[in-house]
Order: C-alpha cells, then sequence, then structure tokens
C-alpha cells in the first residue's frame, strides 16, 4: 500500500533534521578546547562560512513566511524593501565588518557588550549593563517570532494545532542550541542557507508555470485589486514618503544586530570580508525577490487565505510531491533554526561571559584559555540560559498567534536603532565617549519601544527611522559635551595619554580602541 503524503512529508523532514544534526555533530570535531573557540570558533570562518551563516541568522522565519505573507497582502510595493537590505548588507560588510573584526581581535572580545566594554575603558560598567539588558530583552521578542513561525509552518503543513508546533520547535531548536556550539551553529548555518536559497528559486518558478509566468502574474493582480500593482500602495505626499522611507530603512538595522556582528567578529581575515560581502548580497538580493515573488504568484492563486503568512507552506502542499514538500517545510524551519540558534547562543554567551564580568575579576581578554574547571562552570550557565530565553520565547508565542513580519521588525528596530549608532561611530570617530554611547543605547530602545505603541506614529513611519537618527544625533552630540578637557603637555603620563582635569586619561574618556579604515590584519 502506497504511504499517505503525510507520512512521506515526516521521513523528508526528518532525513534534513538528522541532517542537520550530523553536520553539527562532525564540527565538534575540529573543535578546540578554548574559551575563543567556544564563542567564536577561534576567528577561523572562511568567506563562505560567515557569509551564509550571517545571512540565515539574520534572514529568517521572517523572510520564508512573514516576507512572502506582506508580498501577499501588499503587492509589488513590497519590493521597496530590496534596495534597502541590498544597502545594509553593503554597508555592514564593506564599512562595519572588518571594523568589528580588528577591534574584537586586538581587544580579545567575544561578544558585543564586551567590545563596547572595552571600546569606551570599561568592564562593567553602564555601557556593558545596557548592553545586556537590551540584547536580552530584545532577544526573547526575536525569538518568540521564531517559534511563532514554526507553529505556523506546523499548522500548515501537517495541520496541528498552532501551539504543538511552536511547542515541537522550541524543543528541537533548544536540544540542538543546548548541544551545539558556535562552530555547529556556523555549519549547520551554511546548510540551511543553502536550503532557503534552493528553495526560494525554485517554488517561486513552480507557482509562475501554474498561473502563466509572469505575464499572467501582473495579469491576475490587475484583476485581483490594482493597488496591488502600485509601488506607492495608495499612499501621496508625507505618507507615501513614510511608507517608502519605511520599507528602505529596514536596512539600517544591519550594523545593530549582535547575532550577525558575532560572525563578523569569528572572519578569518580582511580578505574573507571582501569576498562573504560579495557572497552575501548576492544571497540576499536572491532569497528577498524569491520570496516576494513568490507572495505575489500565491495572491493571484488562492486570491484570499486567513493568514497569507502560511503562503508558502499551502503552496508546497499544494503544488509539490510529498518527498520535496518535506524538504519546504524543512527550508522554512531551516531559516527558523539558524536564527534562533544564534540569537539563543547570542544571548547566553552574553550572559556567561559580560554576566562574569560582574562578579569575576580575572583577565576577561584572555580567550586562549582552555575550557576547565570554573570555565565548565559557565558552560552550564549557558545551556541553562538557553533554556530559560527558549521557554519564555516560547510561552509568548503560545498565547498569542503573531504577525511575524511586524513582531521581527519590532525586535530588529530596537537592535538596531540601540546598537547600530554606537557601532559605527564608536569605531569610526575618535571623538565618541563613554556617555555619548550610553545616550545612544538609551534614545535607541527607548524611541523604539514608545514610537511602536502609539498607533498614530507607528502606523505612519516605521519606527527605526526616529529610533536610529535620534540615536545617532545622541551619541554625536553627547559625545561632543562630553569631550575631556586637557591640561598641559607637562602632565603626559609614561604611556603617552594626555590627563584630563578629571584625572582620567584621554583614552579612558574618550576612545581607547581606533582601527584605521586601511589597517590589515
Amino acid at each position: 500500500m502506497q504511504e499517505t503524503p503525510s507520512t512521506i512529508l515526516i521521513v523528508s523532514f526528518s532525513i534534513y533534521t538528522i541532517g542537520i544534526v550530523m553536520a553539527g555533530l562532525i564540527s565538534a570535531r575540529f573543535r578546540k578546547d578554548t574559551t575563543d573557540d567556544f564563542y567564536l570558533a577561534s576567528r577561523e570562518l572562511g568567506p563562505w562560512a560567515s557569509a551564509l551563516s550571517a545571512s540565515a541568522s539574520s534572514e529568517s522565519g521572517w523572510v520564508m513566511l512573514g516576507l512572502v505573507g506582506a508580498a501577499f497582502t501588499g503587492g509589488v510595493s513590497t519590493l521597496w524593501l530590496i534596495p534597502g537590505c541590498a544597502a545594509g548588507y553593503f554597508f555592514n560588510w564593506y564599512f562595519v565588518a572588518d571594523r568589528v573584526r580588528r577591534a574584537s581581535k586586538k581587544t580579545g572580545a567575544q561578544t558585543l557588550p564586551e567590545l563596547l566594554a572595552s571600546r569606551f575603558g570599561e568592564r562593567a560598567g553602564l555601557v556593558r549593563g545596557l548592553s545586556l539588558i537590551i540584547i536580552g530583552c530584545a532577544m526573547i521578542a526575536y525569538v518568540s517570532a521564531q517559534m511563532s513561525a514554526s507553529g505556523k509552518a506546523f499548522e500548515a503543513m501537517f495541520s496541528l494545532p498552532y501551539w504543538v508546533g511552536v511547542v515541537l520547535g522550541a524543543g528541537v531548536i533548544m536540544a540542538y542550541t543546548i548541544t551545539g556550539g558556535f562552530r555547529a551553529s556556523v555549519w549547520t548555518d551554511v546548510v540551511q542557507s543553502s536550503f532557503m536559497v534552493l528553495s526560494l528559486i525554485a517554488i517561486p518558478l513552480v507557482m509562475l508555470t501554474h498561473i502563466g509566468g509572469l505575464a499572467g502574474m501582473v495579469n491576475g493582480l490587475r484583476n485581483t485589486g490594482s493597488e496591488l500593482l502600485s509601488f506607492s500602495a495608495g499612499n501621496a505626499g508625507f505618507g507615501l514618503l513614510g511608507f517608502v522611507l519605511g520599507w528602505l530603512a529596514i536596512g539600517w538595522g544591519y550594523p545593530g544586530q549582535p547575532h550577525v556582528l558575532a560572525r563578523f567578529m569569528g572572519t578569518r581575515d580582511s580578505r574573507a570580508v571582501r569576498t562573504g560581502g560579495v557572497v552575501a548580497i548576492t544571497w540576499s538580493s536572491v532569497v528577498f525577490l524569491g520570496a516576494i515573488t513568490l507572495g505575489l504568484a500565491a495572491r493571484v492563486y488562492f486570491g484570499s487565505l486567513d493568514d497569507p503568512e502560511q503562503a508558502l507552506p499551502l503552496v508546497a502542499r499544494e503544488f509539490m510531491p510529498p518527498v520535496l514538500g518535506g524538504f519546504v517545510l524543512a527550508a522554512i524551519m531551516a531559516a527558523i533554526w539558524s536564527t534562533a540558534d544564534s540569537q539563543l547562543l547570542v544571548v547566553a554567551s552574553t550572559a556567561t561571559r559580560d554576566l562574569r564580568a560582574f562578579f569575576d575579576r580575572s583577565d576577561s581578554r584572555e580567550n586562549t584559555r582552555l575550557l576547565s574547571g570554573p570555565d565548565r562552570r559557565y558552560g552550564n550557565v549557558n545551556r541553562r540560559t538557553v533554556f530559560v530565553l527558549g521557554l519564555t520565547a516560547a510561552v509568548l508565542a503560545v498565547s498569542e498567534t503573531r504577525v511575524i513580519f511586524t513582531f521581527v521588525l519590532y525586535a530588529w528596530s530596537v537592535l538596531g536603532a540601540s546598537f547600530g549608532p554606537v557601532i559605527i561611530l564608536g569605531l569610526a570617530w575618535k571623538k565618541t565617549t563613554r556617555q555619548g554611547a550610553i545616550g545612544g543605547l538609551l534614545v535607541g530602545s527607548i524611541v523604539s519601544v514608545v514610537w511602536k505603541n502609539i498607533g498614530t506614529l507607528s502606523g505612519a513611519l516605521y519606527e527605526i527611522v526616529p529610533a536610529f537618527l535620534l540615536s545617532f544625533a545622541s551619541v554625536i552630540v553627547v559625545s561632543l559635551v562630553t569631550q575631556p578637557k586637557l591640561i598641559p603637555e607637562e602632565n603626559r603620563r609614561a604611556s603617552g595619554n594626555l590627563v584630563t582635569r578629571e584625572g582620567k586619561t584621554s583614552s579612558e574618556r574618550g576612545a581607547l580602541i581606533t582601527v584605521p579604515a586601511k589597517e590589515e590584519s
């Protein structure tokens, strides 16, 4: 007797899951028992690994489900996202990435809060503390969106209750993350990013053949509603400006994403960064265009859906043979897992590495130390942190079926507006001060939250625009106001730093790390 489609789906999906686990286990053979390897894979990532891992970590279930759903609802106006994100990728790889890599290598920093603390002469001060709080809160929201995407995917493909899909996805994510590490995360990201791009090339092509190609899609959208073919989505004047700017500004968030910056810290050298940028920009452009094309084609075929964010799994179930349908579900889960595991690891490493700085006065820059004795203890803290964060995110996801696209963009804004300006100015502008960084972190996070929760404001303009601009301005203004006042030349210290009237060296008040733009590894 022939197997039912659901059984074949389960088998093909299980094959993928086993393959991912095997990739993680194989990566363990290359593990070195040092803290630098535990957090950053000994900073040995090549261009393809760093590019595909960083890309898969940033483009999650919000692309495979959320962006497809946004295109289904909003039509061709969703295409505004592509130039915005492409510009964000370019800036991140060719302005931010190598500066972050070199600064983290120079100071031995292994997390974003540690990098900022080193930059501004702290060990366990306010910059590090605020970074911990922002990352913890925003990542819970972000991971919750991934859990919600898992619930929707299992619901659409296997007709399981939404909450069951959330629990299953959370269980796999936590088990996989707890047993793995940064190297395993990167290796599996490479596999998962490959699944994502193949799916978002193949499935839109299959859909187009069923609706008469591009011409059939355009005609179908015109018959469904002329607004679906409008790049303005019915907006005019300032409303149109806010609409377009909101889509383009999504790219502003890339420099402030801790799980992406961690990949830059782990990249091997400047050449790998330059090559990785080409790979990442190409990958992302294909993925975004494929997701939007799929959403538009699905709108023509289905007409309407109760939940447009389930369009991709519904298309897979409708048009793909069961065995391939299982691999499509695997591609969706690949997007979810590749982001969730990266985010859980970021929070876990922040908890173990940065919280440790508040209680352990030993040298945090000693990154080649063997993991033994007390360091093993922090590995257990790492795992417990992953479990608690994952459980909290799952509870939030179960409590409410979320619009993934909107919820991810909220967390994206908080992280991007808080850390982006501080990272950009902190590593490129020598006059950035500790007080300026604190101002940027506070303004970026507070404005994002307040703007999002005032309906008239969030409806008019995506919150990252005002939050990022105000945070950027805050870093500059506060830094200029708090510039150290230098006393005469004869009071130089042996280190060569000028002594300020407050009794601190210029490096303690201002730029501790300066990384020339053309410096090589």
